[in-house]
This record gives C-alpha cells, structure tokens and sequence, in this order.
C-alpha cells in the first residue's frame, strides 16, 4: 500500500474517531438539534427545498453576506446556489458548541471548506451561528448567520 494511500486511511479513522466520541459526549437534546442542522445541510446539498422547509421555521429569517432574507426568499433564491456551492466541497467541521436555554438553541460551528467551484480553488474557514425553537416536539431553525 502506498504511503499516501496509508496516510489517508489513517486520517480518516482519527476524523472517525473524533466524530464518535463528539458523538457520544452530546445529550439526547443536542443529538436532536445536530440532526436538524445535518438534515438542513443535506436538504441542501440535493436540492431539497421541501425538506429544507420543514426544517425552517416560518419567520426564520437568514443572513448571509449582506444580505437578509426570509424563507421564501431564500428557498426560492441562495438556496439553490448555496447547494450547488457546499456540493462542491470538502467538509470538515472543526468546532460546535450547543446552548439549550428552554424551548430554544443556539450552535455555533466553524467548518473548514477546500475544493474548486466555478473553477476557483477554495480553502477557507465558514463560521455558522444557527437559533433554533422547538414547537410541538420538533426543532425548527428560526435564525440563520453564515460568513
């Protein structure tokens, strides 16, 4: 086996390893907030809009660059290029924090992001503060910030 090839296997078993153990130190109620957000990303990746709704809170409001915006705004606009865009990376997340305070959540997250979009070559660092409610049981992403 090839040293290159060696060393990537045992970079993602490290990454594998972080992952559960990051995993296993959450509570039922962080598990469930992480699950949203995962789902939310997924839902974006495929271009899901449906499935992003569900997620989204209906006065959520989404702020990114300078721009503000609404879900319909934002399902009917950024949405479909911000899939396209996070499709085309690498993700790592470096860092999550989750506070619970009653029926509401904020996480913060950095994720480090590498690949080639529109033939540009990215590397940088994405901050993410999410709020989210939860109603009836479900958590719903009521405020989005990207930069």
């Amino acid at each position: 086996m090839s040293r290159i090839i060696m060393k990537k296997i045992l970079s993602l078993s490290f990454l594998l390893l972080i992952s559960t153990v990051l995993t296993l130190a959450q509570t039922p109620e962080e598990l469930e907030i992480s699950k949203t957000l995962s789902e939310f990303e997924t839902a974006i990746v495929e271009n899901n809009s449906k499935a992003a709704s569900e997620l989204l809170h209906d006065d959520v409001i989404i702020l990114e660059g300078s721009n503000s915006e609404t879900k319909e705004q934002y399902l009917s606009h950024h949405f479909h290029s911000d899939g396209k865009f996070i499709g085309a990376m690498n993700r790592e997340l470096i860092s999550e924090r989750i506070t619970i305070e009653g029926n509401v959540a904020w996480v913060s997250s950095q994720t480090k992001m590498t690949g080639v979009y529109n033939e540009r070559e990215i590397d940088r660092t994405s901050l993410e503060l999410a709020v989210l409610k939860k109603e009836n049981g479900d958590w719903k992403i009521i405020a989005l910030h990207w930069s």
